[in-house]
């Protein structure tokens, strides 16, 4: 989802999403931020929400997520976050290291194995990384998606 659509929900919501890139779409030429939501999933699937939650005896926002938390852990999210970071090197992606954004979502992988958005942006750096550098220092901290 956009980062447009992550504004417009709550802020106990938002801490269930997380940036995954930014891209411009087909037919634009602004960069807009992508996100995914790491849905809460229950204890018997994996997860950390109980089993046995009844969820009709929630009556606020701070009861439901102080139960319903991300899929991820909170090391996995910041060690993501700076990933992100990295990968996409500020602005105008003059800061970008994808060496150490590499190394991070490894790390990111050891912890959550098949985590896809760790996966589609580490192996965008891999097949970026054969383009010669000269190439990549045009890097404006965004990529074109050539797909819907």
């Amino acid at each position: 989802m956009s980062g447009d659509v992550v504004g417009l929900l709550s802020t106990d919501a938002q801490r269930l999403c997380r940036r995954v890139d930014r891209v411009t779409v087909k037919g634009s030429k602004s960069p807009i931020d992508l996100y995914t939501f790491d849905e809460p999933t229950l204890v018997s699937q994996g997860g950390t929400v109980p089993d046995d939650v009844d969820f009709s005896s929630i009556r606020s926002n701070e009861s439901f997520f102080s139960i319903i938390r991300p899929r991820t852990t909170a090391e996995f999210r910041m060690e993501f976050e700076q990933a992100i970071s990295l990968y996409l090197g500020g602005i105008d992606g003059s800061l970008a290291d994808w060496e150490e954004a590499k190394h991070r979502l490894d790390r990111c992988l050891e912890m959550e194995p098949f985590d896809g958005p760790a996966r589609a942006i580490k192996t965008y750096i891999e097949e970026a990384s054969v383009i010669p550098k000269e190439m990549r220092r045009r890097w404006k901290g965004y990529r074109a998606l050539e797909e819907k």
